[in-house]
């Protein structure tokens, strides 16, 4: 295999990441969005919700200047500098800590005591904050409570959409539940997504916007996936006494609150589709493969880059994807959706015998799953390489292990935590 498809592969990943940096997009969206809004407006307080708040606190806070009253964020990691105005909580993820909920409880606080028409309320909401700004529906229920239910979504098989809604009506902060407490204040939400695009309601549970989600959707995934038995004893009986009330209808003519995504998957997609279309690449981009079964999504992947392949004889071509597969955890490794995916088409490119095809997965948050590694990168020969060093590609996947395999090999992905978070990114080229 020519190390240059390789090189390329990852050229391609890490400028893509260089590119859509958080900090200068959202310097382009103070501008554009902010400063219109300043004549009004007294004093103006900033909430930054998830992985990529602290990038977008950092380019609000150089834009303001004294005109920020102040802010907090909530995150799980602190990428570069550490914006001065704002009190930083370093939150969990996936499951929620006690940082989260002081950070949702401080959130609450802050907008009530501003809530008047001379603030401006400005929401920094990115992927990750679903678990890192958070407090119960209900004083009933504690904090592992709502890590156990947490845990229970992520293993469970539910798309990100449905686990949000299941979050969305156990919290007093989700589903516009935070908007609710500044209801006379201006509302501005920018937003970095880590989901389908047009569906800002998901992203971080969707605290300033409602979305459609119903009481009557938050049952049918509870049944679909068999959650009650598997909820804690707390949730079982708010569940049974009806305790869980609707969220928030969304309204259309609020002329207080605007929202504005400013950086999702398929513009990061497109970024990467750029650069291997500067390199010579013939390009495609599946826009339906974003949230299959990972073993599916695989296999679906090779067929597409092979008949990608065929249809361009003698020329380079990529197959580009996003999102993120469905991929449960099977056993107590380390690993992610991406390094499986990664794997999983490994075996079959040896078993298919594709050649000159190199296969890229990783995360755009530098995080696959438990493991310290963004994603990884094989191609036909990753298979027989694992097994001259006595490792079995089969086994990394019962044991939910791929990380171990791709680290020994070399080919992990290492890039750290980002600071961004606008879900994964996946590139085939063959040539």
């Amino acid at each position: 295999m020519p190390m240059n498809l390789r090189q390329q592969a990852l050229e391609i990943f890490h400028r893509t990441l260089a590119e859509i940096d958080v900090e200068r997009i959202s310097r382009r969206a103070v501008k554009e969005y902010i400063m219109p809004e300043l004549d009004a407006p007294q004093r103006v307080i900033c909430i930054g919700i998830g992985k990529a708040c602290v990038a977008m606190g950092r380019a609000i806070e150089d834009a303001l200047g004294e005109r920020l009253t102040g802010g907090l964020l909530a995150t799980n990691a602190v990428v570069g500098e550490t914006p001065q105005k704002f009190r930083i909580f370093l939150a969990g993820h996936p499951v929620p800590n006690h940082e989260s909920l002081a950070a949702a409880r401080s959130g609450l606080e802050m907008l009530r005591a501003n809530d008047d028409e001379t603030t401006l309320a400005v929401f920094l909401i990115t992927g990750g904050g679903s678990a890192q700004f958070e407090l119960p529906v209900d004083p009933r229920l504690t904090l592992d409570d709502l890590r156990e239910v947490n845990r229970v979504l992520v293993g469970c098989g539910a798309v990100i959409g449905e686990m949000n809604i299941i979050r969305r009506h156990l919290s007093a902060v989700k589903g516009g539940r935070l908007a609710e407490a500044a209801p006379h204040s201006r509302r501005i939400s920018l937003y970095i997504s880590d989901v389908n695009s047009d569906d800002l309601a998901s992203v971080a549970s969707g605290p300033t916007l409602p979305g459609a989600s119903t009481l009557e959707d938050f049952h049918r995934i509870i049944q679909k996936y068999d959650l009650l038995p598997r909820f804690p004893p707390a949730v079982r009986e708010l569940i049974a006494e009806g305790s869980i009330g609707p969220l928030p209808k969304q309204t259309n003519n609020d002329a207080r609150s605007t929202h504005h995504l400013l950086l999702d998957n398929r513009k990061a997609i497109d970024v990467a589709r750029a650069f291997a279309e500067g390199r010579g690449f013939v390009c495609e981009t599946a826009r339906d493969l974003v949230e299959g079964d990972v073993a599916e999504n695989a296999s679906e992947h090779l067929r597409r880059i092979a008949d990608l392949k065929r249809r361009n004889p003698g020329r380079r071509v990529c197959l580009l994807s996003g999102g993120e597969v469905i991929c449960p955890v099977r056993g107590a490794g380390l690993g992610g959706r991406n390094q499986e995916f990664v794997l999983r088409a490994a075996i079959e490119l040896a078993a298919q015998e594709l050649r000159d095809v190199v296969v890229l997965s990783a995360g755009t948050d530098g995080i696959d799953g438990n493991s310290p590694a963004a994603g990884a990168i094989a191609d036909a020969g990753t298979a027989a390489k694992a097994r001259a060093l006595g490792l079995s590609p089969e086994a990394a996947l019962h044991d939910s292990d791929s990380y171990s395999l791709f680290a020994a090999l070399g080919d992990s992905i290492m890039t750290g935590p980002t600071g961004n978070n606008v879900r994964d990114l996946r590139l085939l080229l063959a040539q």
